[in-house]
């Protein structure tokens, strides 16, 4: 059994802008974060951020650029430990509407300095939106050896 989650985030810039997420859920209602969430059952990461970015603000993402890094975390549901691979992508054009309405309450671009700001107001789910920045400012590592994979354990039901 794995000891850790996976899951899988994205960076999405249009314009100078920022998507982020404003969270639905009891546990970190009214936060906010960039879209993204844990990796299903046989599903690689790409797929996953493909999905959620869907889910979470209603868009599609058009091209996963490339890996950002990935982060150590923990889960607010439960406290597990949380691998979080990070990705820049970009989405189509159009305006974030969220599918899951009742885990989202809204999606939205933000320029870096507004989410600076909600940093210092702790309005942040957690520190993944600053270690994406962090991390953009190194570059970019290649996706494509995360499209075909997924996580063994993941691969059949435990």
């Amino acid at each position: 059994m794995a000891s850790f989650y996976t899951c899988a985030d994205a960076l999405i810039e249009r314009d100078g802008e920022y998507l982020m997420i404003q969270e639905g859920k009891e546990r970190c209602r009214k936060t906010w974060n960039i879209p993204g969430g844990g990796v299903e059952q046989g599903e690689s990461p790409v797929e996953a951020i493909k999905r959620e970015v869907k889910e979470e603000a209603g868009l599609n993402v058009e091209n996963v650029e490339g890996l950002l890094g990935a982060a150590n975390g923990r889960s607010t549901q439960d406290g597990h430990p949380v691998v979080v691979f990070i990705f820049k992508c970009s989405v189509e054009e159009g305006t974030p509407d969220p599918e899951l309405k009742d885990e989202i309450m809204d999606a939205t671009f933000m320029s870096k300095e507004e989410i600076m700001e909600k940093e210092q107001d702790e309005e942040l789910r957690n520190d993944i939106v600053i270690k994406a920045f962090e991390m953009s400012e190194r570059g970019l590592l290649p996706a494509e050896n995360f499209s075909g994979y997924s996580h063994p354990y993941l691969d059949e039901e435990p």
